[in-house]
């Protein structure tokens, strides 16, 4: 079996799908996307569900993580979110990968980006 979709209660649904879209290529699954819910859908086959709820609150480790092919694409999509006025600490390697780790505007979840480290002995 394949992970479908992910299922996350975020503060303003129109602005976190606004920004999946923009930044992540996701697209509305569904014309009856709203303030409520917004079922979002990927060429990957994965889908993001998200639904308006109050103070929702994950655990501190929790994130969804995004896979890149190079540092360099890594260091495309830092340059991409903070140019759009995110406040981001920059990419580092760790635990074999190339990252930066930022909440996801509109939500209290956080995303990561990230590829398999260039200098990684893994």
């Amino acid at each position: 079996m394949q992970l479908d979709h992910i299922n996350l209660t975020v503060d303003d649904v129109k602005v976190t799908s606004t920004f999946l879209k923009k930044h992540f290529d996701y697209t509305d699954a569904f014309e009856d996307n709203d303030e409520n819910m917004s079922v979002l859908s990927h060429e990957s086959g994965m889908y993001i569900n998200l639904m308006r709820g109050k103070n929702p609150t994950y655990p501190k480790t929790f994130h969804i993580g995004f896979d890149a092919k190079t540092e360099a694409s890594v260091n495309t999509m830092y340059e991409r979110l903070t140019n759009d006025g995110l406040s981001i600490k920059p990419p580092k390697h760790a635990w074999g990968s190339w990252t930066f780790h930022f909440t996801c505007p509109g939500s209290e979840f956080v995303i990561e980006v990230a590829c398999a480290s260039e200098e990684s002995p893994y």
